[in-house]
Parts: structure tokens; sequence; C-alpha cells
């Protein structure tokens, strides 16, 4: 019977040593920099009228600038080997770009409050961008997907894609 008593004894000093030390650690996540490869041509449509897109790096370091065109539409081109993200500045709105697979992007009032939200959210990552998009659509939870859709399916958001 003491040997059960001690074996018992044991096992729970294990386990509570174990959990101690599982609460202690934290996982640390390594953050990955991230280059552009080539040079990139950035399009996009701009909320305001006249003015210029700056192009800044997360030091706030000026990359490249250009002015808005007449029908509110801008073009840069990103220098190869440039540390993202990258914020697009324009008036008071902003636009971040954290990967250069899409080469399309409107600075306004909704990429604003999208990059505000991401970077509540702990910093401009994609992960993080991701979130804070899918937080600034008001889209019902039953109609975020074909099941949920109360309706002709082939006509929800513009048909079969």
């Amino acid at each position: 019977m003491p040997q059960k008593l001690l074996f018992v004894g044991l096992l729970n000093a294990l386990l509570l040593t174990a959990c101690n030390d599982m609460q202690q650690s934290k996982p640390t996540t390594q953050k990955v920099e991230k280059y552009t490869a080539t040079s990139v041509l950035i399009t996009g449509k701009v909320g305001i009228k006249s003015g210029n897109v700056d192009a800044v790096d997360d030091s706030k370091n000026l990359i490249v600038s250009t002015t808005v065109q007449e029908n509110g539409r801008y073009q840069l081109e990103i220098p190869a080997q440039t540390k993202l993200p990258i914020v697009l500045h324009s008036g008071d709105f902003k636009s971040v770009i954290v990967d250069t697979d899409l080469t399309s992007y409107d600075i306004n009032a909704l990429t604003t409050a999208i990059a505000k939200k991401a970077n509540v959210l702990g910093g401009y990552t994609r992960q993080n961008m991701v979130v804070a998009a899918s937080n600034s659509v008001n889209t019902p939870d039953a109609n975020k997907t074909s099941s949920g859709f109360r309706g002709d399916p082939t006509s929800q958001y513009g048909g079969w894609h």
C-alpha cells in the first residue's frame, strides 16, 4: 500500500511539474522577413482627386512616390529587394502591400480601416490583413457559404466563380 501511495505521489508531482513548465514556456513566433524578388508595378485607384501616392517601408522611409492622375488612378514601380510590408499613403488614406502576388491596390476609406485594424491586431502581416478585411465586410454568417444561402445559389455573389 505505501508503494502505491508513493507511486501516485510521484506521478502527481511529475504531472504538476510538466503542466507548470508548459504554462511558463510560450511559443515563439519567428518573424520571417519578405522582400520583393523583382521590381513590381503597382496600380490602383485613389479616393482623392489630386495629390501624391507615397510608398513607405515599416520605418516610414520613402521608397517611391507618384502623382495621382486626372482619373484618380496611380501607378508606381516598387524596386526589387524592397522589404515588405509596404504602406501606400495618399492624403488621409492608406493601403498595405504584404505580398506582391497582387499588383492592384486601391487606396480609400475601406483600405484605411482594414490597415488600422490589422495594425491593432499586431501589425501588417498577411494573417492580420485577412482577419481585418473579413471583419470589415458586413456579410451575415448565414450567407458566407452557399449552403447557408436561402435562395438561388447560382445568383449568390454574382453566380458561380
